[in-house]
């Protein structure tokens, strides 16, 4: 009887752990790395630390072979935000190794907008570009966008934007995985 048992074990206990194995890898396919998109964790004046979830589509990074454009651009979504924050970023050219200056303003539809800014209260905050910068740590083209921000914007917490007001200061971590059908 005993050997009979030993036996059930040595098939039961293997198919077991091959099952929990197989069970605990099917959400692979479901990872920011496959599907597209990733995430920002920010603070605001060196406060609480937040989050916001990127998707695939909140993101346009540089396509150097079909589109043939040079920008990296991210459009959060509001809902994604639990403290009502909504942050636009632009950045020409994206590179390892430096401090790039992100794009406050670009032609868009043949008028000039705002393309980099931070929306606090239901109030969009201009970028102040002097003290503000993007540091791309880590850029695998057809896959990956790392960075660190560091960006400065104009305090219009009060409905309107406040000159004499310190900047509203963002510092963060950015980190965006480009779809595996785009790549």
């Amino acid at each position: 009887m005993l050997s009979r048992l030993q036996k059930i074990a040595t098939v039961a206990v293997p198919s077991a752990t091959a099952m929990l194995l197989l069970a605990s890898c099917g959400s692979i396919n479901d990872s920011w790395e496959v599907r597209g998109g990733g995430y920002l964790k920010y603070s605001i004046n060196n406060e609480e630390s937040h989050t916001i979830e990127l998707h695939k589509n909140d993101v346009e990074p540089p396509f150097y072979v079909n589109n043939n454009h040079s920008y990296f651009y991210l459009v959060t979504r509001l809902e994604e935000s639990k403290k009502g924050h909504q942050i636009s970023l632009m950045v020409n050219r994206p590179s390892t190794g430096g401090h790039l200056k992100p794009v406050t303003r670009a032609n868009i539809n043949g008028k000039q907008e705002d393309v980099t800014w931070f929306m606090q209260n239901g109030t969009l905050s201009p970028l102040i570009a002097d003290s503000s910068y993007i540091h791309f740590d880590e850029i695998i083209k057809d896959s990956l966008y790392t960075a660190y921000l560091e960006l400065d914007f104009k305090d219009c917490r009060s409905g309107y934007c406040e000159d004499n007001l310190p900047p509203v200061h963002l510092s963060g971590r950015l980190r965006y995985w480009i779809p595996e059908d785009d790549r």
